[in-house]
């Protein structure tokens, strides 16, 4: 009899799992694939702050940063290579956007970066101190060290008498962590949008100073001697896709790993040439997100006993939260998109606090903000 069974053994419920067990709870994790056997295994785990203008999203992305790098730091430190980030101007972040920001950050010109490496290529950019790669198996292993895990493959979860079970599992509470894997209970306002990304691992003699990111990122040389190249390919909005195992394994991805390769390698050599280059591996893995691409963490709403109970919310009727209808000691850490582990330590001792010692959840990412929202348009 454990306290919590989590579902998913990415960064998310490895997270789940480090602040629960901290709190002195049992813990058992279950994942199909293995720790980190998923998209959080396969990340290029990057961790970047947002530039913009100031608004709750990338405010949110850079309190999330802000924390998670100084709580890997001291977590693992042989995990973490933090030298900053250079950003080049795309279409998605032209140079006023990169340049006028809430967050300090140093232009640097296409002669400096050539001062600083000859291997640069043509390019200029903006450079943030504040980021940082990480190893992410190495991470969810060390988050997850006291705490049981199990190898399975989920299908049905059972409740009775306050009690779930899976097959011998037995637990008190339930959070689902499983990424873009499909849910045990039915969940209608969370509607999951896979987005393939790929990372090939490489080693090569050229010494990158830091991150370098454009539509692609460029790892600096990490501490086991590679250096990470990543790349979120394609969103799956309009398909109707269940992800029933990995990437790797998937028959949706028709071009063959040399293609992908390639073409990922060839964006990278227009930002700094990478000599002698190897390539050591190639990862892949579906992150989930949402339309709205906020995350989302909390106690699951139970939609239709909610609508049933209150069918007035349909017409804009505010209920509050805590009168909605909700699947008994259940709760939910989902989407984190591209940024599971700038998201995850941050994201799990929030909702850890809010399970444990009932500490508000901020709207943006709630639960209940996506119900309200499916249900006014039901």
């Amino acid at each position: 009899m454990y306290d919590f069974l989590i579902i998913g053994a990415g960064s998310a419920g490895c997270s789940m799992a480090y602040f629960l067990q901290k709190e002195n709870k049992s813990i058992a994790l279950i994942d199909r694939e293995g720790i980190a056997g998923g998209a959080s295994g396969a990340a290029g785990a990057f961790l970047s702050p947002l530039p913009g203008k100031k608004n709750p999203y990338n405010s949110l992305v850079n309190a999330a940063l802000d924390y998670s790098l100084d709580f890997y730091e001291k977590l693992l430190p042989s995990a973490v290579d933090k030298k900053g980030v250079l950003r080049v101007a795309d279409t998605n972040f032209d140079e006023e956007k990169l340049s006028k920001n809430s967050i300090r950050c140093e232009y640097l010109s296409s002669e400096k970066l050539h001062y600083i490496s000859k291997n640069f290529m043509e390019i200029d950019g903006y450079f943030y101190e504040n980021a940082a790669v990480v190893e992410p198996v190495q991470i969810c292993r060390e988050l997850t060290k006291e705490s049981d895990f199990y190898k399975r493959d989920v299908k049905e979860l059972h409740f009775k008498d306050g009690i779930y079970t899976i097959d011998e599992i037995k637990a008190k509470n339930i959070i689902l962590a499983q990424g873009v894997g499909s849910s045990l209970v039915e969940i209608p306002y969370m509607k999951i949008s896979p987005i393939f990304g790929l990372r090939v691992d490489v080693k090569t003699t050229t010494k990158v100073p830091f991150n370098i990111h454009k539509s692609i990122s460029v790892s600096t040389n990490k501490h086991d001697g590679t250096l990470s190249i990543g790349a979120t390919q394609q969103r799956h909005d309009d398909e109707k896709i269940e992800c029933l195992t990995t990437c790797d394994k998937c028959a949706y991805y028709l071009e063959s790993d040399e293609m992908q390769t390639a073409t990922l390698l060839k964006q990278a050599e227009e930002l700094i040439k990478l000599e002698d280059l190897e390539v050591v591996k190639i990862y892949k893995g579906a992150r989930a997100t949402i339309k709205s691409y906020f995350p989302l963490i909390g106690k699951v709403v139970n939609y239709e006993s909610s609508l049933k109970k209150y069918p007035s919310i349909k017409n804009g009727t505010k209920i509050p939260p805590e009168m909605l209808e909700y699947y008994p000691n259940m709760y939910v850490i989902n989407a984190l998109g591209s940024r599971g582990f700038v998201y995850g330590p941050y994201l799990a001792k929030i909702l850890a606090q809010n399970i444990l010692y009932n500490e508000p959840i901020p709207k943006e990412v709630s639960t209940e903000k996506l119900f309200y929202k499916a249900a006014r348009k039901d």
